[in-house]
């Protein structure tokens, strides 16, 4: 596969996740000065003042390149996701990057908005998947049994997690891989937890390429109790990436903008909050939450709770 000399990165959004799109923007726009981007948005349509948040993070203040992709309404038919849950349907936008994003684009970085990147993103990009459809990193949950038996393959392929990925749409596109997508999902759509996290390892588990812990590290990889989420194997790797992260993935419900987040490293999210239009914004956390973590720092103390999270210097 030729090498791009520009960098394409896409982001599915609604209107809900704008901020956290421009603060994640700013993040890999921060940290890759040396680098030129073709960032893609990907919506079922944004207002004008939606748009012009992303245009004057990408264009503005970093002279980057931006292109506005509206989904077809009918893409979606298919889907389902929870709708009391925090994921939205545009998180399946990222299965049909083969016939969203123009023809010329043969590679791309998907990413997920909840996440920053914290370092140069150049050698993922230079990854080599000519020979696969997906370079990615290995699910902080690859451990439980239960998601092969219900995704219909064998554990030796294991897991990965969709919130960061290398996409080989060239592969994609000549497998027909979406019509592929659509016939997996009139079949088994009930079967379905992770929604298309789950529909992309069902399709693709033998057709993907891991990478290095770093450049996806989910909330799971930081936490105290790991055994029985991730192989063994997978830990004792994970210990060396867990030095150099570059991509920080707030994954799960708690996200760093929400008071509850406890998460080791939530200070660079206010770190590239703060270089945008929201600068200062913080959660207000309730009184009656900051006696329940002062509770919980006595009780670690005294040996009688042990912490959720393993000890991490700060990056």
């Amino acid at each position: 596969m030729n090498q791009d000399p520009v960098i394409h990165v896409a982001c599915n959004i609604d209107s809900n996740y704008v901020k956290y799109c421009a603060v994640m923007l700013t993040s890999l726009l921060e940290n890759n000065r040396d680098s030129w981007f073709l960032i893609h948005i990907i919506s079922s349509g944004l207002e004008e003042r939606d748009m012009a948040v992303i245009r004057s993070v990408v264009i503005d203040k970093y002279g980057q390149q931006l292109s506005f992709h509206v989904a077809p309404e009918t893409l979606l038919e298919s889907c389902k996701v929870d709708e009391a849950g925090y994921i939205s349907l545009a998180t399946y936008y990222r299965v049909f990057l083969g016939s969203i994003l123009p023809e010329d684009v043969k590679k791309v970085i998907y990413l997920d908005c909840d996440l920053v990147v914290n370092g140069s993103i150049t050698e993922f990009w230079n990854t080599d998947i000519s020979e696969v459809s997906l370079g990615c990193v290995e699910d902080m949950w690859s451990g439980r049994p239960e998601s092969y038996a219900r995704l219909h393959y064998d554990s030796r392929f294991s897991y990965f997690n969709a919130g960061v990925l290398l996409v080989n749409l060239e592969r994609l596109r000549s497998i027909g891989f979406e019509q592929l997508a659509v016939e997996y999902l009139k079949k088994h759509v009930d079967e379905l937890v992770l929604y298309d996290q789950d529909l992309l390892n069902a399709l693709l588990h033998d057709d993907k390429k891991f990478v290095a812990h770093r450049w996806n590290v989910q909330d799971g990889f930081l936490r105290r109790r790991r055994a029985g989420r991730m192989p063994s194997e997978s830990v004792a790797r994970l210990e060396k990436e867990l030095l150099h992260p570059v991509i920080i993935h707030y994954t799960g419900s708690k996200k760093p903008w929400h008071y509850k987040s406890q998460h080791p490293w939530k200070n660079l999210y206010f770190r590239y909050l703060d270089m945008t239009q929201w600068s200062g914004e913080r959660p207000v956390m309730p009184l009656g939450y900051k006696m329940k973590l002062a509770i919980d720092r006595a009780l670690c103390a005294c040996g009688l709770k042990k912490q959720k999270y393993l000890k991490f210097p700060a990056i």
